[in-house]
């Protein structure tokens, strides 16, 4: 995958469009059997951005990470933090989305009320806040123009436009067992 950052994608023209209007910002993605790479095999990933010229920066929902807080953050070893790896690039660097309707400074807006980003005073402040409406991930997807389209015309990914208030406050992905539960979730928690 080519590393895309968000930055990268906000003001770019058009070069490679998706055809069908299926990515925007804030759609989530279900991989299918159809993608043989092991990153995403059986995975969720939300599009934080889609840039206009096809490229995207997303982060996979459904894959826990087992290192401990206090490998990531020297000095903190909190057991019951959730990370999450949000993707085969850059996993040596912190991704944050957090859900509300007052956002930290220079975040990006991914959805009404879902954030990625911004400008945290401390680490203290990032942690202190609840992890349901604050996830940290450990790298990012990202998708060079026109690779998410093509990856879509091969049948690689269903998208969905979901709740994602619902999905990233309420899912706990360890009762899912196949693609098939998780598809037939996010199709009952539709927007």
């Amino acid at each position: 995958m080519d590393t895309i950052r968000p930055e990268d994608l906000s003001e770019k023209k058009s070069a490679t469009p998706d055809p069908d209007g299926l990515l925007t910002n804030g759609v989530v993605l279900l991989a299918r059997d159809v993608l043989q790479d092991p990153n995403f095999m059986a995975t969720v990933v939300l599009i934080c951005i889609y840039g206009k010229d096809g490229g995207a920066y997303g982060l996979v929902l459904n894959r826990m990470s087992h290192m401990p807080l206090s490998e990531i953050f020297d000095g903190y070893d909190q057991k019951h933090r959730e990370v999450y790896i949000g993707g085969p690039v850059q996993q040596d660097e912190i991704q944050i989305v957090q859900l509300t309707e007052t956002p930290v400074k220079e975040s990006h807006r991914i959805a009404d009320g879902v954030y990625l980003g911004g400008k945290w005073e401390d680490i203290d402040q990032l942690l202190s806040l609840d992890q349901r409406t604050t996830r940290l991930f450990l790298g990012y997807s990202g998708w060079g123009p026109g690779q998410i389209e093509a990856e879509l015309e091969q049948g690689a990914w269903d998208v969905f436009r979901v709740d994602l208030r619902k999905l990233l406050m309420d899912t706990d992905w360890s009762s899912f067992i196949d693609l098939q539960n998780i598809a037939e979730y996010l199709e009952s928690i539709k927007a």
